[in-house]
This record gives C-alpha cells, structure tokens and sequence, in this order.
C-alpha cells in the first residue's frame, strides 16, 4: 500500500513544480537578497550583514529559515492536493470497501507524504548548500565551518532536523482540513491563510507587549521561531525569507518550544483520524 501511494505521488507533476519553486526562492534568498546586496552596498555593515545571509556557514539558519517557512506551504499544499483529490475522485469509498482500514489507509497517508517531504527538505537543503557555496566562492571567502562559534558536522545535521521539523505543524494542518473538509481547496486556503494570518497577529501582540506578548506562546509559528532560533551560530542574527523573526531575543526555551510544537502536530493527526473513523464516505 505504501508502495502504491509513493507511486501516485511519483507519477503526478506537483511535487517537481513545488520542488523547482522551491529552488527559485532559494535562490532569490542567496543570490538577489545576499549576493548582489553584499556586491552593491557602499555600507560595510550592510556589506557584513549581506555576507551573512549567503556565504556559508552562516548562510546555513538563514536558508534553513527560508527552506522551513516556503518549505511548510508547499509541502502544505502537497499534502492537500494528496488527500483532497482522493475524495473527488471517489477513490477513498473505493479503497475502503476492498479491505484496507480507515486508519491504515490515513496511515499509509501520512507516512508517504513523510517520506516524500523527507526527500524534498533534504534536496531543498542540498540546493541552498550548493548555491550557498558557489556565491561563497564568487566572493574569495574560504568554504569552512571552522569559524568562531562555528557549527561541526552532527550540528548542521541536527540544525536541518529543527528547520525540517519546524515544517510539520503546517503541513499536519492541511492534513487535517484535508480530511475534515474532504477538500484540496480548503486544505491549501486554510493553511495559507493561517500561516501568513499567524505572522500578522504574533507581530501585532509583541507591539503590544504586556500579557498581549506572552499569549504569543500559544501560537506554533511563535514557537518555530524559538526552535529556529537555536541554529544562530554564535551571536550572529541571520536574515531569511520568512515572515517571522527567529532572531527575537524573547523566544520561548527551544525545548518548551519543540514540546508544544509536538502537542500541535499530535491535535492535528488525532482530530483527523477522529473525524475520518466516524465519517460516513458515500462517493
């Protein structure tokens, strides 16, 4: 069954579209915003600032922050287009009545889009490693880790863990209004819509401060922010193409973070199979 599903996926043309804008933003993000700034800027500290969002290794949380954030909606949308389809196909009745479980089919789902959206993030990673090096070479500067507060190797891996799972919340998202509105449509809108409403109301309480800043904990996109913010490499602040500041110095504690971040994805699937085991599917 998981073989079938990786094959669907396989055969349709989406995940390369969203894989190849994938690549066009990291490299507006690496190319336009980093090295044609550093390039052009009189300013020396723009020029370091400019430097800093593409030459590696600091270029890696500032493209991991872009790869998270553009990263959830496609996958996102993805996810959505995945399930949403199935039901205006009818083909969920169908796989239903020859057998296979509602929970195994939701099951087999979710563990496909994890394998698909495994490999996505880590070509995503590959592509920004990449452009990060050739514009990293454009400007003479050596290609090393070995700076001062310098990542090592198990470190980069595990600051592409945070930025892979900062996605999660997101696409568990437009999986569950996937399944609850039996819906593509919703799935993406919703997710858009939240993603970019998030952004506007967390900015809004930290203007207000007080008790307004605190319920910004309660928010995931609060809360990936502070998990992003683990990856800074020393107390360099990093730019990304992302609506959200992970360079705050009032983030909550990443390991809080990462705990309610993990409350939000298990909501999401529990609500989703919750509402797909008592659901009546007619077509």
């Amino acid at each position: 069954m998981l073989a079938a599903e990786l094959l669907k996926i396989r055969k349709r043309w989406m995940p390369y579209v969203l894989l190849l804008a994938m690549a066009a933003i990291l490299a507006l993000h690496i190319f336009l915003a980093g090295y044609l700034t550093w390039r052009n800027a009189d300013d020396p500290f723009q020029r370091q600032e400019a430097l800093q969002s593409f030459a590696l290794p600091w270029s890696l949380p500032a493209f991991l922050g872009t790869a998270q954030f553009w990263g959830a909606i496609l996958l996102g949308i993805l996810v959505a287009s995945s399930v949403g389809t199935e039901h205006s196909w009818g083909t969920v009745r169908q796989a239903i009545i020859r057998g296979q479980s509602r929970s195994q089919y939701l099951t087999v789902k979710l563990v496909a889009m994890s394998v698909v959206g495994g490999i996505g993030f880590s070509l995503a990673f590959g592509i920004g490693l990449a452009f990060s090096a050739i514009a990293t070479a454009l400007t003479d500067h050596p290609i090393t880790l070995d700076v001062p507060g310098g990542p090592s190797l198990p470190e980069v891996a595990l600051m592409v863990l945070r930025a892979a799972y900062g996605v999660l919340p997101y696409v568990l998202l437009a999986f569950c209004l996937s399944v609850v509105g039996r819906s593509t449509t919703l799935g993406v809108a919703g997710t858009l819509v939240y993603v970019f409403v998030e952004a506007i109301v967390l900015s809004i309480l930290a203007g207000i401060g007080g008790h307004a800043a605190d319920a910004r904990a309660f928010f995931p996109g609060h809360n990936v922010s502070a998990i992003l913010a683990a990856n800074r490499i020393g107390d360099v602040d990093f730019f990304s193409f992302a609506f959200r500041d992970p360079t705050r110095r009032d983030l909550p504690d990443p390991t809080t973070a990462a705990l309610v971040v993990g409350g939000y994805c298990l909501a999401f699937v529990v609500i989703a199979f919750s509402v797909f085991q008592r659901r009546d599917i007619s077509s």
